[in-house]
């Protein structure tokens, strides 16, 4: 069974015999040359990707990255490696009066579809991932994001202070915001669908939206309840018409809108997962989809601990516990909690393919 097939059955809830390994966001360049065997590894970098994950083992890429030539710790689009090295900051707004007057200045949403090419969309999200699986020559699985509501773009662009200030003061204009960002995102989720069915790509998507802080969701969930969440509804509906599954990234404390994420957004499972701030892997794999399922997860051994100042004998015993916590049911992809970064020693990540592919073997069969 080629990678990419096994993959695919993981995220199918199937009785697999091979692990499925997650392409972690690896941030290191000497990981990229030594899985790959190139000195230098943005002369051709997209085959320098693919080359490092096969090399490592991976079979399941969901974010095509690679860390800058100019700044290790940034990601960037193998395509692209010498673009920014960062998002523009776009405008920060002084007050969240100034945040209130860009959303009553956006277009009105329901006029968005009328110029929206669904066919053009889907051929541009196509395009990538079809190029990705005849150069891995199936031997990853590789996913596409999809369109949600905007909430991490808004303090991104506009600053914590003024934004969230506009959240409390201007409700009504910043439930247009969503509902804007949301239609934009069902427009793209129709392409999504269309882009699956016309190319036969894998009807799984990856994404999310960093919400939460180690403490919890940045506002309330009643906040999120009244204008977010009903915009993030609409947009990712043409998604669970077309039964594509929604794996969601978990930033922070996730646990007080876990539950909405399962029940109201319907998503199909989670990566991530910031277990020291009490969102452990083993609590949400006692969760259920809405549709009665154990969720797909993909996780869950620490960036922020384990890899970076752990031995890799620290790092083999977390790949067990991820298995023996995560895998039963199927769903379950090994890989980091999120980017490793370069500190982490090159050692701990072998270790995690390593022990990754020949444990998850023998706990599999």
């Amino acid at each position: 069974m080629r990678g990419e097939e096994t993959a695919w059955r993981t995220l199918s809830m199937e009785r697999v015999r091979e692990p499925c390994l997650l392409a972690s966001w690896t941030m290191h360049r000497e990981f990229f040359r030594e899985f790959s065997g190139r000195a230098d590894i943005y002369a051709d970098a997209p085959r320098t990707v693919v080359e490092a994950y096969l090399g490592a083992g991976a079979n399941l890429c969901p974010q095509f990255v690679m860390p800058s030539p100019r700044i290790e710790h940034v990601a960037v689009d193998p395509f692209s490696p010498m673009g920014p090295d960062a998002a523009g900051d776009g405008t920060k707004c002084a007050s969240p009066e100034a945040v209130r007057d860009l959303a009553e200045a956006l277009p009105d949403p329901a006029k968005l579809e009328a110029s929206f090419d669904v066919e053009a969309a889907a051929e541009r999200y196509a395009a990538p991932l079809l190029g990705l699986r005849e150069m891995a020559a199936g031997g990853i699985l590789f996913l596409g994001d999809f369109g949600q509501a905007d909430f991490m773009g808004g303090y991104t662009r506009f600053g914590y202070d003024s934004y969230l200030e506009a959240l409390a003061l201007y409700p009504a204009h910043m439930a247009r915001y969503f509902a804007h960002s949301g239609e934009e995102a069902r427009l793209m989720n129709l392409a999504v669908v269309r882009a699956v069915h016309k190319h036969g790509l894998a009807p799984f998507v990856y994404g999310g939206q960093d919400i939460c802080f180690n403490a919890g969701p940045i506002c309330s969930p009643a906040m999120l309840d009244s204008l977010y969440f009903p915009s993030l509804v609409r947009a990712v509906e043409p998604l669970h018409r077309a039964g594509i599954r929604i794996v969601w990234h978990c930033d922070g404390d996730v646990r007080p809108i876990l539950g909405r994420l399962l029940d109201g957004v319907g998503v199909s499972g989670f990566q991530g997962f910031q277990e020291e701030t009490g969102c452990t892997l083993e609590d949400v794999a006692r969760r259920r989809t809405r549709d009665g399922r154990k969720p797909i997860l993909w996780g869950s051994v620490s960036v922020t601990t384990t890899l970076p100042f752990g031995t890799p004998d620290d790092v083999r015993r977390d790949v067990e516990r991820c298995f023996r916590v995560a895998a039963p049911g199927g769903g379950f992809a090994l890989g980091s909690t999120s980017s490793i970064l370069p500190e982490t020693p090159l050692a701990n990540i072998s270790a995690l393919y390593d022990h990754g592919r020949s444990f998850g073997r023998s706990f599999l069969s």
